[in-house]
């Protein structure tokens, strides 16, 4: 796709400089969009980055890997990733060995942009793939949107227009994903990005500001089990780290955050149906 690559040049003329935000992103709760951009010439770990909007990655140059739901995940330069509000994980910035730099575009969107969006596309499930192939239309759009930040002076509905033309061709491409709108999915959300976590009543309670006996009153009143919840996102992941990663059962058990393989196998049992349910 000749265009892309054009596009990608472009990309990195956003890109020139790192341009890091001084607040983590994890705290950003405002109504405006930001435009970020990390460069580097070294290879870097960020461990426990977490992001409170919806945002987008484009990797510009380099690589970008990520340590999430219990996977191991690598990304190339021409790739987008879709992360979802509430995503978490460890990230690894990895330099071009021709260019020597890594460069990518960050951009996140508020909530009323992204509702407006899913009110047009709207979101069947989270999605399961974190990423999609930059071609020229999402590319041209991302740049728009971009330089529209960059420059500042933008009335905020010509902003918001721009934004919008990035949402609208994730979510035509069927990568919006699905904010929890239940109990059951924000606690579903939470054992996803870190399945090895020792998830408690107390710990899901405290993530999702309020009380072990109110979430454990409103998962009844969905007529849902925390302890089934667990178990089957559990299970999901699993199942995708033994069928697509090639993982041990033993890797795939400690990973999603079990210390006995005999347990987990038994687990996996237990969740199968769930399993091929949340598979359709």
């Amino acid at each position: 796709m000749p265009g892309a690559y054009v596009i990608l040049d472009r990309l990195r003329q956003l890109a020139a400089r790192d341009n890091r935000p001084v607040v983590p992103l994890s705290e950003r709760r405002g109504g405006s969009s930001s435009l970020f951009t990390f460069v580097t010439h070294e290879r870097e770990r960020i461990a426990g980055a977490s992001f409170s909007l919806l945002s987008i990655v484009a990797i510009v140059e380099g690589a970008k890997e990520l340590v999430t739901m219990g996977r191991h995940l690598r990304f190339q330069a021409g790739t987008v990733l879709v992360l979802p509000a509430g995503w978490c994980g460890d990230v690894v910035n990895d330099p071009d060995p021709s260019s020597g730099a890594y460069r990518a575009i960050f951009i996140d969107f508020p909530d009323v942009l992204v509702r407006r969006a899913s009110a047009t596309f709207p979101p069947t499930r989270a999605a399961a793939r974190l990423d999609i192939g930059l071609d020229a239309t999402l590319a041209a759009a991302i740049h728009h949107a971009g330089e529209g930040i960059a420059s500042g002076d933008l009335p905020a509905a010509v902003l918001n227009h721009r934004l919008m033309e990035v949402l609208m061709v994730l979510g035509m491409r069927g990568a919006l994903p699905a904010r929890p709108e239940t109990t059951a999915e924000a606690v579903r959300a939470l054992v996803r990005w870190r399945p090895d976590r020792a998830w408690t009543a107390d710990i899901i309670a405290a993530e999702l500001v309020t009380s072990n006996a109110t979430l454990r009153r409103r998962l009844s009143a969905e007529g849902a089990s925390l302890r089934d919840l667990v178990a089957s996102e559990r299970a999901v992941l699993a199942n995708a780290m033994l069928t697509d990663d090639g993982l041990s059962l033993r890797e795939a058990a400690l990973a999603t955050g079990y210390r006995s393989p005999r347990r987990f196998a038994e687990r996996m049992r237990a969740a199968g149906p769930d399993r091929e349910k949340r598979s359709d």
